[in-house]
């Protein structure tokens, strides 16, 4: 009782509580509270990258060609590649991102391979930006991690997240994170979090692949092309809504119930029953728990700073020569085309319920496979219903080639590839139905 009653006075002290509350809340408005600057609404994580985008607009390119270079040397300098048959495949693919990164950087190669819809588009739209908030985005991560905000809201949440998702409670901050920044943060995050053993590798593959999307402010790009502005929050909060819901089914299927629910370390740090305690108080103490083990903040943000770039490392060439792939196989070859037959089945489904044009839907559905944002394009001559389905889908199914499937491979939840596609495929067909049933409603 002794020993108690000391500790619940140590982490009451007004330093500790004064970290706590400060630097939580510093966290939260860099992450998730959206400011008007100049006309743009945004989150201030991300002014301040368009800021060092306007101010220094060669640094981001510059650092992108450095970071891809460096990446796609780097498992073949330290031997990584000789691991198994993935790791041999990831430094291939790694390599392969330093000519591609080297062609967007100098504008070299034919002008099929320039043409704006093509090699730039991934450069800037994808390979850029998401070097660019990764190792940024990391170092705020640190107000977020390490004063108590992390488990604050875990403990709040926590009797949601354990019945729906079989998760903890802290990783609704996962979910919120990519809403609201980016999936490649997420993902740093939990990756994070399951190397210190606070996830297992189930919990951490259900997050990754079940919370990981897309952030609110690409899905206003998506919102733009199919000319959704006016019914925004309608969209957002549908979309928001559907895609946690098929995370929730998806949980419940073959392979992700297969998946060994162990801890890193094999030991594991889990979150502590709440036995009968008030769940506010309970979330108060955690958090002050937290803020009083965080130590020294600059030696946190290096150690962030620095998980971000080893991300990176991997993250950056496989996305240029992935991504590039992609968009080569979307625009000339049939390949999607094919692929998006197994999807007929269920947009035609949706058809009978009122939702237009159902082979093109197919093959749009396919395409989120490659990148998420060129499959809305593709339908944005189609009827309000018909792109409302692919502009949820792409945001619900989660994983694709141009973004998040490199993201994942470069964390240290080694799963086969085989399963991200299956999960793809669960999540793709699960988004057309509820979008389909949604968009039926409320577009007639």
């Amino acid at each position: 009782m002794i020993e108690n009653s000391t500790k619940n006075k140590s982490i009451y002290s007004p330093g500790n509580i004064f970290n706590f509350i400060f630097f939580s809340i510093f966290g939260i408005l860099l992450f998730f509270t959206p400011i008007t600057i100049k006309g743009t609404n945004s989150i201030p994580l991300d002014h301040l990258i368009t800021w060092i985008n306007t101010v220094i607009p060669w640094f981001g390119p510059l650092f992108t060609l450095i970071v891809a270079i460096i990446g796609g040397i780097l498992p073949w300098t330290n031997k990584s590649f000789k691991k198994d048959t993935l790791s041999f495949i990831m430094a291939v693919l790694r390599f392969l991102g330093i000519p591609v990164c080297i062609m967007a950087y100098f504008k070299l190669g034919p002008a099929w391979l320039q043409d704006p819809g093509m090699l730039p588009f991934v450069w800037e739209k994808v390979v850029i930006a998401v070097t660019m908030i990764v190792p940024i985005g990391s170092i705020f991560l640190t107000f977020i991690i390490c004063y108590g905000a992390l488990e604050f809201i875990g403990v709040l949440v926590r009797p949601i997240m354990r019945p729906l998702y079989h998760t903890p409670g802290k990783s609704a901050i996962d979910a919120v994170a990519s809403f609201v920044g980016s999936f490649s943060v997420a993902i740093y995050l939990t990756n994070k979090l399951y190397v210190e053993s606070k996830y297992t590798k189930r919990e951490a593959f259900i997050i990754m692949t079940g919370f990981s999307t897309v952030s609110a402010t690409f899905m206003i790009v998506v919102a733009k092309t199919a000319k959704f502005m006016n019914i925004w929050n309608f969209y957002f909060w549908s979309t928001l809504v559907i895609c946690f819901l098929v995370t929730a089914l998806t949980v419940r299927l073959w392979p992700i119930t297969r998946i060994e629910n162990t801890y890193y370390d094999g030991v594991g740090k889990p979150e502590l029953p709440l036995e009968g305690k008030n769940v506010f108080q309970a979330a108060v103490q955690e958090g002050l728990e937290a803020a009083a083990k965080s130590g020294n903040i600059f030696k946190a943000i290096w150690e962030n700073l620095v998980g971000g770039m080893k991300m990176c490392w991997v993250l950056t060439p496989c996305m240029a020569s992935i991504g590039l792939l992609a968009f080569m196989l979307v625009k000339m070859t049939p390949v999607f085309n094919y692929i998006g037959l197994i999807f007929y089945p269920f947009t035609y489904l949706i058809h009978l319920i009122g939702v237009p044009a159902p082979l093109e839907l197919a093959k749009a559905s396919a395409v989120t496979l490659g990148e998420m944002f060129v499959p809305n394009v593709l339908v944005a001559a189609l009827p309000a219903a018909s792109k409302y389905v692919i502009a949820v889908t792409s945001v619900s199914c989660i994983l694709f080639f141009a973004g998040s499937i490199p993201c994942l491979l470069a964390s240290e939840v080694k799963e086969p590839f085989w399963k991200l596609l299956v999960v793809w495929f669960e999540r793709t067909v699960l988004s057309i139905i509820l979008a389909g049933i949604v968009a039926a409603i409320y577009f007639h």
